[in-house]
Parts: structure tokens; sequence; C-alpha cells
């Protein structure tokens, strides 16, 4: 292991793991509430562009499940027809995958459910949960302040977000505080801070927004990998369906718009850049012939 260009031998690389893993926990005995703080405007501000920038994550981690509905609704109607099953089971193609299988049933593919989290004491009035998801990023004292004021499933979810957008700063860390629920604060009876041109209605509504956004946005970031591996599935499948002379002529007679639709999913490469953005060709577009 080296450290700033240096290499350390084991029990000193042991050591330097030791500190980063509990150097969060020396940082919560000297976090404080900074000075400078959200006025109505700022506030507002934020507000709009995080909204604005969850939301185009949200979009981009939903682009594998759009694409999933898209070959499930394609395949349903040719699928429940016999002569299509039997064509399928006499060219080797009746094994559908099986996540494939139970969209097109109706189903959708069971999901781990996550065990209960046991409550651990808090450090400094930060949940250990949230040091260890913390563990391993650069945050500032003042984060821990604003995480401090909320209760430890807050701060977890806090903590969620701050990860998977990417946004393990104070400012993004005040949003979140100013915008929980009085219900989900470690102080429910101290009274929040009054904001000039934010009315406590308006600030409620932005609450409930707020809070909504980011759930779709967790929900979404969670499920995204699943659905990816689950497309690249199904592709698969799909290759080996518009390999098959026979299947294309078949659909192309009986189901002109789903083989259309298929193939317009085939055509979208795969890779990071096809599921974070617009639909990227390349190459030239395949075609089949249709005898």
């Amino acid at each position: 292991m080296k450290a700033r260009g240096k290499s350390l031998g084991l029990e000193a690389a042991y050591q330097a793991l030791q500190n980063s893993r509990t150097r969060h926990a020396a940082l919560v005995q000297k976090m404080y509430e900074p000075a400078r703080l959200f006025t109505g405007p700022s506030l507002c501000r934020t507000y709009k562009a995080e909204c604005g920038r969850t939301r185009k994550l949200t979009a981009e981690a939903q682009i594998p499940r759009h694409r999933l509905e898209t070959i499930v609704q394609a395949m349903r109607d040719p699928l429940k027809q016999e002569r299509f099953r039997r064509l399928l089971s006499a060219e080797g193609l009746a094994a559908v995958p099986k996540t494939l299988a139970l969209r097109i049933n109706g189903e959708q593919p069971a999901q781990a459910p996550r065990p209960p989290a046991e409550p651990k004491p808090l450090i400094g009035g930060i949940s250990s949960e949230v040091m260890d998801l913390l563990q391993d990023w650069y945050v500032p004292p003042q984060v821990f302040a604003s995480l401090r004021r909320m209760l430890p499933e807050r701060q977890f979810k806090a903590a969620r977000l701050m990860i998977a957008l990417n946004r393990a700063n104070f400012h993004y860390a005040q949003l979140l505080s100013t915008l929980t629920p009085a219900s989900q604060l470690a102080d429910p009876s101290r009274p929040k801070r009054k904001l000039a041109d934010v009315t406590a209605e308006q600030l409620a509504e932005m609450e409930i927004e707020f809070d909504a956004l980011n759930d779709e946005f967790l929900h979404c970031a969670s499920l995204c990998g699943t659905w990816a591996l689950e497309l690249m599935a199904a592709r698969s499948y799909l290759d080996r369906l518009m390999e098959n002379a026979r299947v294309v002529r078949y659909l192309a007679q009986n189901f002109p718009e789903q083989l259309a639709k298929l193939q317009t999913i085939l055509d979208i490469a795969m890779g990071r850049e096809a599921l974070v953005g617009h639909a990227k060709k390349t190459g030239r577009r395949r075609k089949h012939l249709v005898f």
C-alpha cells in the first residue's frame, strides 16, 4: 500500500486503513453549525437546481426499464398464439429468459427484501450506519452538523442520497435538513428558522415534493443494475430470434409492428452511453431477410 507516494509496511498500511475508518468519528466531535445558512432566495435556487438534477438522473436510471417494457409489449401478443410457440419450440427458441417470461405474464420478478437494520448507538448524534456509508467519502464537518438534526432513519436516507447523487457537501446536506419534516427531526419541538420570501405553506409543499422525488430516485437507482442485467438477457434472446429466418418471417407477416419495435431495441448500442443518454446507433442497421 502507498500513502502520499511512499510504500507502507503491513502494520503501517493496516493503521492507515483503521485511521480512514475512524476519521469521521473524529470529525463528528469537531462539527459545528456554519455561520452562513440558507436565505429564502438561495434555498429556492438550490432546491430548483437539485430537483432538476434528480429528475434527470431518475429518467436516466429508468432507461433500461422502459426498454424492457418495450420488449415485453412487443412479445406478449405473438406468444399468445399457439402457432408461434410451436415455431419457437421447433427452432429451439422456446426457453425465454425467466425474468422476461415473468414480465410477459404480467408478473414482476421478486426482489430480495432488505433485512431490518438493528438499532445501533449514535456517535455524537450520528447513526453508526451513516458513518459506515460515508467512511470512504470526504465529508466536511458541517455535513454532520446538518445530519445530527435528523432522526437516524432520515440520516441514513440522506447519506444514501448524498452518495448516489455525488452530493456529499454541506449545501446539499443543509437542503436535506431544511426540507426535513418536523416529525423526522431529532428535536421536533424546535421551531424551524423562518426564511424571507418563503411561507410556511410553500416550505411544506417543497418538503412533500422533494421527498417524493428523492424516494423515486432511490427506488430507481437501487433497481437500475437489475433492470440492466434483465435487459442484457432479453437482448441476447432477441438476437437469437432475429437471426432465425423462420421466426422473422412469421413476425413480419403477422406482427409487423411488434417486429419493428424489437428491431428498434436491437439497433440501440449496448453500453454505458446507451443507458445514460439518448439512443445512440452505431454501425449499419441490421437487416433481416423475410423469405
